[in-house]
């Protein structure tokens, strides 16, 4: 989050000794990035005073100001603006000065301009043509007490840093707490703002009720009597526009102050339009909805915090308030608001109603952060302080609700550790200096362990390793040597099953398949579309705590439905698809962290081959399927998969296979089932397989290392007719039998059906690689291999050859 720090502001906090250049360096080496300076120019642009005031001869609705800006120097210049008055103290551009157009908000020069027959010689400026602001319905009207004649760049210019801060450090989100970085960093004393006595005193016709404990940590409320509504003071309008706020009054300002300077928002209601008097942090009822400060009516999605009354939501927790309970002109008496709300809840809900952004709330940026419960009355006591003395408020009572208080904590660290991380040893002395200054209290070091319990600000502070991080960027991270590494570099081990995986992917690749990548987190509707009852097929997902949506709400236990889902979707716009994905699934388990368990999956639908000159297209079918799987296996070296398992949930009942052990299947492939198909929008004809990637490898074998041949290769081609039903595999099976060990390759070329093998009959052409080991193979033995070879297919397989 980038947040605007004054400089003028900062200083009231801390003494700065150095420049903005090097102040911004030293906060960016020290965790805080900078990243950038924002200085006012204002060339040619001074503080000026109206010394005559008259209308326009020509004009109804212009005025002709005459202003004073030292030195004996007048000007006239015609305003149509309708708050001037004479003697006012404005800003002043000359001719030739740089100005926001009001308008446009372009950047323009200032020029002579004829205006109804008189000269206007520079201009009388706004807020907005300043850039200190938004208005530009009249002049900005500046401090009486400013000199006249001086450049407004020494007047009223600031020096702003911008910071960006992580979300790791929220106590970083107000001006103290970067006063608290530089006190540690310049070794200056930090100075706290003042604040007021709350008391124990109990408010009249007040109270607050916490119905959700875990979404709201904290809440406190005080009561102010007496209370005057008007602008807030100049100087804090100042500091407001430069912190980047727009002034509204002494009541709203005042909260937007604090929540600047400490970082903990505040809100403030009129207290007449509390009924019931209780503030209660509850739930949004369904249907509930909300007109906020915006102006924007919002109807409260479910799991919504809001601040209520006994009958009705006031505002959304941590977020904005509602138009119903706004500080009006004629409130005397405010119910003033702090509290501490879990930052995840405040994030979802934010993000859903569209108030995070830039252009959101900056109480919901603030909150969706780790803010410390410890800051709750503090910042109501330092907003009761400046109500007090700018707005006449008179603390009538407070009451705080706290129902689970967070410990303070104490870190323990050994000693050690520091030049153990670091590689640098830094003094004991120096370490506790450098905590103290931070705001650590009870830092000492006791039989070589540091202990060191963080300020009341800091959430982010909880293990040994953070202390080391404090000490080592204070002390200066430039302080760590840089040292160019010596010896051998270390070898790179991939992990066996890590390995395993990426050989797996080319493999697949290598079979002509597209790799997919999906998301983890699915629609548990998905898991009942696997099979025609909505039978599962794996363990009941794990559901997630605070999806951001329902399509993403569980993680998946299988990776079928993300492949069909891809499938669905890429099938709208080509013929057929051949897609895997490589990615774990997660399977609960009791008492434990879930298995999250490798998995392939594969699907083939649609178009497998296109029309072409060499013939018809056609569909992909369940032989495709098997030789993409066999063909992996192959590959990789995989062995048998385990035993045939009954049932194959989801598939179709006569067309698929489900091979492993009783407890965990290895590899489960067929048809789908055309009625899951057409639950997921695909054809019939879809083919599917899942691969439990880990048990595959642990069945590879081991690589077999085989001597190159020394003597050449006798190649033969048959052509064996056998009846339909057979199936290749048997056939490859009895050739390499009958030929032992002279066989060395047997590959399929051709598929024959027709009316040359007759009906019922089919046609395999095959070529034999026959090698011996011991000499180059004579015609005559490849003769006798070949003799051997058709008797066993003649006798065991009924098959004859073509000649």
């Amino acid at each position: 989050m980038l947040i605007r720090v004054p400089l003028s502001w900062l200083r009231e906090y801390v003494d700065v000794t150095v420049s903005a250049d090097d102040l911004a360096h030293r906060l960016h080496m020290a965790g805080t990035e900078s990243k950038g300076i924002e200085r006012r120019a204002w060339d040619k642009i001074w503080v000026g005073r109206i010394a005559e005031l008259a209308k326009h001869p020509d004009a109804d609705k212009l005025q002709l100001a005459t202003v004073e800006y030292g030195e004996g120097r007048r000007k006239t210049v015609v305003t149509g603006a309708t708050n001037l008055k004479l003697g006012a103290i404005v800003a002043y551009g000359e001719v030739g000065a740089e100005y926001l157009e009001g308008h446009t908000g372009e950047r323009m020069v200032m020029k002579p301009k004829d205006m109804r027959g008189i000269k206007s010689e520079g201009m009388v400026m706004s807020e907005k043509e300043l850039g200190i602001g938004e208005d530009h319905d009249g002049i900005l009207l500046l401090d009486p007490k400013l000199p006249v004649g001086a450049p407004l760049s020494e007047a009223l210019g600031e020096t702003v840093l911008l910071l960006e801060l992580q979300p790791n450090r929220p106590d970083c989100l107000g001006i103290l707490g970067i006063a608290r970085e530089v006190s540690a960093l310049l070794e200056t004393q930090l100075r706290e703002p003042e604040r007021a006595d709350l008391g124990r005193q109990a408010p009249k016709a007040l109270d607050v009720r916490i119905e959700d404990t875990d979404a709201c940590r904290r809440f406190a409320v005080a009561r102010l009597d007496g209370v005057r509504i008007g602008p807030s003071p100049e100087w804090m309008q100042r500091r407001l526009v430069a912190a980047g706020m727009r002034p509204i009054s002494n009541v709203v300002d005042i909260t937007n102050y604090v929540m600047l300077e400490l970082g903990q928002p505040l809100h403030a209601y009129d207290l007449r339009d509390i009924r019931g008097g209780a503030l209660v942090a509850r739930q949004a009822r369904p249907g509930e909805r909300i007109r906020t400060l915006d102006g924007v009516d919002r109807s409260l999605p479910n799991g919504t915090l809001v601040i209520a009354d006994e009958e009705r939501a006031l505002g959304i927790a941590g977020i904005m308030g509602g138009e119903d309970s706004e500080i009006r002109g004629d409130t005397t008496t405010v119910a003033l608001e702090c509290a501490s709300f879990e930052p995840r809840a405040i994030g979802r809900t934010a993000t859903r109603l569209d108030m995070r952004g830039s252009s959101g709330s900056a109480a919901a940026r603030r909150f969706a952060w780790e803010l410390s419960s410890d800051l709750v009355p503090i910042a109501l006591a330092r907003a009761v302080a400046l109500l007090r003395d700018h707005a006449g408020a008179k603390l009538a009572g407070t009451v705080d609700r706290y129902p689970r208080p967070r410990p303070r904590t104490l870190v323990r660290m050994p000693y050690g550790l520091v030049r153990k991380v670091l590689g640098i040893d830094i003094a004991r002395d120096e370490a506790i200096h450098i905590l103290e200054r931070l705001g650590f209290s009870g830092c000492t070091i006791e039989r070589d362990i540091l202990l060191a319990q963080p300020p009341v600000e800091r959430t982010d502070i909880a293990i040994p390793h953070d202390l080391i991080e404090e000490i080592a960027r204070i002390a200066g991270y430039d302080r760590l040597p840089a040292r160019v590494p010596d010896g051998p570099l270390p070898l790179i081990e991939t992990h066996p099953l890590e390995e395993f995986r990426e050989r797996l992917r080319d493999a697949l690749l290598e079979l002509g398949l597209q790799e997919t990548v999906s998301y983890s987190l699915i629609d548990p509707q998905w898991l009942g579309r696997l099979t025609p009852d909505a039978t599962p097929i794996a363990p009941e997902p794990l559901r997630i705590q605070n999806p951001t949506t329902a399509s993403q709400s569980v993680a998946r236990p299988t990776l079928r439905a993300s492949v069909l889902d891809t499938a669905r979707r890429n099938l709208r716009h080509r013929g057929g698809v051949a897609l895997f994905e490589i990615a774990p699934v997660y399977l609960p388990r009791k008492a434990d962290l879930p298995d999250e368990r490798w998995t392939a999956a594969i699907v083939l639908a649609g178009s497998a081959q296109p029309d072409s000159w060499l013939g018809p297209g056609r569909d992909a079918d369940l032989w495709d399927l098997k030789s993409v799987v066999s063909g992996a296996l192959a590959k990789l070296r995989v062995g048998a998969v385990g035993e045939v398992q009954s049932g194959a949930p989801g598939l179709h009942p006569g067309r698929s296979e489900r091979r492993g052990s009783a407890d965990r299947d290895v590899m489960t492939w067929g048809q789908l089932d055309p009625r899951v198909a057409d639950l997921w929008e695909l054809p019939a004809a879809t083919f599917v397989a899942e691969l439990d990637v880990a048990s595959l490898h642990g069945r590879v074998a081991p690589p077999r290392v085989v001597a190159p041949p020394r003597y050449p290769a006798a190649m033969r081609d048959l052509a064996i007719v056998l009846d339909e039903p057979t199936a290749y595999a048997a056939v490859e099976e009895a050739i390499r039998a009958a030929g032992k060990a002279l066989v060395e390759s047997v590959s399929l070329l051709d598929v024959y059906r027709g009316p040359q093998v007759g009906p019922g009959k089919k046609s395999f052409a095959v070529r034999l690689v026959l090698r011996s080991s011991d000499g180059t193979l004579s015609e005559a033995d490849v003769d006798r291999a070949a003799r051997r070879i058709e008797g066993r297919l003649l006798h065991q397989l009924g098959a004859t050859l073509r000649t």
